[in-house]
């Protein structure tokens, strides 16, 4: 069967649409890398205590530890909300390219039914113009 006008747009919407995923996979992957450090930053900050004695230098020490983990936290809370934007921009591209894709898709399945149809209705007329052929010789 003939190509179809659309296959090599449907080819490179297809193209788009592969790499629309492959963003979206890393881009998820990034989220659940965020999420995993965030998470092990409040692990970390649950186990850390102030002295209850000793020293002022021990106090202060625990105390700028703690400090530095909320801090780190705060990194890591932001580079979160970074990771679900990025994730959320990956997901409507790729909703995009998806929809591109099964437009190109169905316009080329359309045309081939078209061309298919066609076809069909051309041998038809020649079995009608064969059978015509037949039944007059058989007249004559």
């Amino acid at each position: 069967m003939a190509k179809s006008r659309y296959e090599p747009l449907v080819k490179l919407k297809k193209k788009a649409l592969d790499t629309a995923e492959r963003s979206l996979i890393a881009a998820n992957n990034a989220l659940s890398s965020a999420t995993d450090k965030l998470s092990h930053a409040y692990d970390e900050l649950s186990q850390m205590s102030l002295p209850t004695h000793g020293n002022v230098g021990e106090f202060t020490q625990a105390t700028a530890m703690i400090h530095a983990q909320h801090q780190t936290i705060e990194r890591c809370r932001l580079t979160l909300l970074s990771a679900q934007h990025q994730q959320h921009q990956m997901r409507e591209r790729f909703k995009a390219a998806m929809i591109d894709f099964e437009k190109f898709k169905y316009l080329e399945v359309q045309e081939m039914n078209a061309a298919l149809k066609h076809l069909k209705r051309q041998e038809e007329k020649m079995l009608d113009e064969i059978g015509t052929m037949t039944y007059k010789k058989e007249i004559l």
